[in-house]
């Protein structure tokens, strides 16, 4: 038993550890939560050592139930971040808000390409529907967010006069706040097109914003670095928990 056990948190640790540096590597070094793979890593690891050892009792009941208790916590999260994962829109929207993602030197990350295109071809089926582009401008973006939606909208055939812009926001509950006031109708039904693997969050946050008629388009999401972001979204829903934004 403890050789089967030892074996399995090797194995998990050695591929959690590994997966942290493609995140980095493949993908982009220092991938927001990136590290959270390297320390379960290291933990298991750790673990997979100390399992070829005589540990007293009452240390390895108390490691089962943390670990015990950690699995089933990530499950339950992961369980609501994919229940959103296949929302689609209804047709009849009056405004859709496209949350903003990282924009790279080279143009809209992968994520924010993904919702521009989602975005772009609602608007073409939907030419009465207009369109808020949301998203500042961090510290090391050579443009806002929303300026990056409203390129790509524009390069897609949608005019200049359906998209209206918010470019002061840091966080998908600033999102949802600031493009608030820039809805055509006090009770508007909003679309909101993100990432699927953030769908849940950004519908909860909207609600609890007070939204009243609210949906979800999930657009598409690459699916190496898929995993990573299920597992951020969910400490994503414990930190907005935290903060009172859910």
């Amino acid at each position: 038993m403890h050789r089967l056990a030892q074996a399995l948190y090797w194995s998990f640790g050695i591929l959690f550890i590994l997966y942290f540096i493609w995140l980095n590597v493949g993908i982009r070094m220092g991938v927001s939560g990136s590290w959270m793979w390297l320390v379960a890593g290291i933990v298991l690891c750790v673990a997979g050592f100390m399992a070829g050892r005589h540990l007293p009792a009452g240390v390895r009941v108390a490691w089962r139930c943390l670990l015990g208790l950690g699995v089933a916590s990530v499950l339950a999260l992961e369980g609501m971040v994919f229940s959103g994962m296949n929302a689609r829109l209804p047709a009849d929207m009056d405004a859709i808000i496209v949350l903003g993602a990282r924009v790279n030197a080279d143009g809209p990350s992968l994520a924010l390409q993904h919702r521009i295109d989602s975005a772009a071809q609602y608007l073409l089926d939907h030419p009465d529907t207009v369109c808020i582009a949301s998203g500042g401008q961090g510290s090391d973006e050579p443009m806002a967010e929303a300026e990056a939606i409203r390129q790509g909208l524009l390069a897609q055939g949608i005019p200049s006069e359906r998209i209206l812009m918010e470019e002061q926001s840091k966080t998908t509950a600033q999102n949802l706040r600031y493009s608030k006031a820039l809805l055509p109708a006090e009770q508007a039904k909003v679309g909101i097109i993100t990432n699927n693997f953030h769908v849940f969050r950004a519908l909860a946050l909207a609600r609890k914003q007070g939204y009243e008629q609210v949906w979800a388009e999930a657009a598409e999401f690459g699916r190496g670095a898929l995993p990573h972001f299920m597992v951020r979204e969910g400490a994503g829903l414990v930190a907005d928990f935290l903060r009172g934004n859910l």
